[in-house]
């Protein structure tokens, strides 16, 4: 029997923080109990981190513990996604013994069914985000979180003007979940819809613009307030998870005739947030650390 290459020490020992696979697709039937499953083609990232003393690590074994996880799912009747990143996230730490922590992360596309200001029907798409890490010989051993990522827009007033700007934005939400709760993804959905100047949509007519329009125009918002709302809106819905939780809000506001998109990003506990708005009331939560 050839000896194990991968388990030998390497010529410099330097150890890797991540070392796996990504971009892994996946077709992913997500059971519900009384209803029809949800179909997403998914893209995976696998990692473990790697010790100085060993030169490489198995990939193959991060790709048979996607393959057996999303075999055994289908025979459940009811699946959440950040469970889904949890027992792949464990089933990798089982087979690298040398790790100390594993980490999964995955992408899919969502169709959610919607409506225009005047009622026609519509598919809206949004990005759908899960993320486990596992630990070894660390408390808590397992982080999961659950997450959305969709295209809004945005009014951006001009300081000093009677006037603003219309811009499409991307707007994410991740929040960190422990294992005794669950976070629908609808619920992350509404919150950045409701963070945003106005939603975007697959289709509008005439009609449908000018409503738009006119909605963004009543609520006009610099980046930062955005990233804000999302943190509050946040913390006045998710109000049963535990304050040490962690929530990552981000805006990315696609500029028109610049060469540049303009950027801002919060991460803060839920405790945190819960605890700038009673003290500090409307002010804005996003200025201190």
């Amino acid at each position: 029997m050839s000896p194990d290459v991968q388990k030998r020490p390497p010529d410099i020992r330097l150890p890797l923080t991540k070392v796996g696979v990504n971009n892994v697709r996946k077709l992913l039937k997500i059971p519900r109990k009384g209803r029809r499953p949800i179909i997403l083609l998914s893209t995976f990232d696998c990692f473990v981190d790697l010790p100085y003393f060993q030169k490489g690590t198995h990939m193959s074994r991060n790709l048979e513990a996607i393959n057996e996880i999303l075999e055994e799912i289908v025979r459940k009747p009811v699946y959440d996604l950040e469970d889904l990143c949890e027992d792949i996230v464990k089933e990798i730490m089982n087979r690298h013994e040398y790790a100390t922590k594993s980490e999964v992360g995955m992408e899919s596309r969502y169709m959610i069914p919607g409506k225009t200001p005047s009622g026609r029907a519509v598919q809206d798409f949004v990005k759908i985000i899960a993320r486990a890490r596992a630990f070894r010989n660390r408390k808590p051993e397992i982080e999961r979180e659950i997450g959305a990522e969709i295209r809004g827009v945005i009014m951006h007033p001009h300081p000093g003007e009677n006037r603003g700007c219309i811009q499409r934005a991307l707007v994410s939400l991740r929040v960190q979940v422990p294992e005794t709760h669950s976070v629908r993804i609808d619920h992350i959905v509404d919150i950045l819809e409701r963070s945003v100047s106005a939603k975007t949509y697959s289709f509008l007519s005439k009609e449908d613009e000018r409503e738009v329009i006119l909605e963004a125009s009543t609520r006009p918002k610099f980046i930062n307030k955005v990233v804000e709302d999302i943190m509050k809106e946040t913390a006045r819905t998710f109000v049963d998870i535990p304050g040490d939780m962690k929530v990552i809000s981000k805006c990315v506001m696609l500029e028109t005739l610049l060469t540049y998109n303009t950027f801002a990003k919060r991460s803060m506990t839920l405790g945190e947030i819960r605890e700038k708005m009673g003290a500090a009331g409307s002010r804005d939560i996003t200025t201190s650390s």
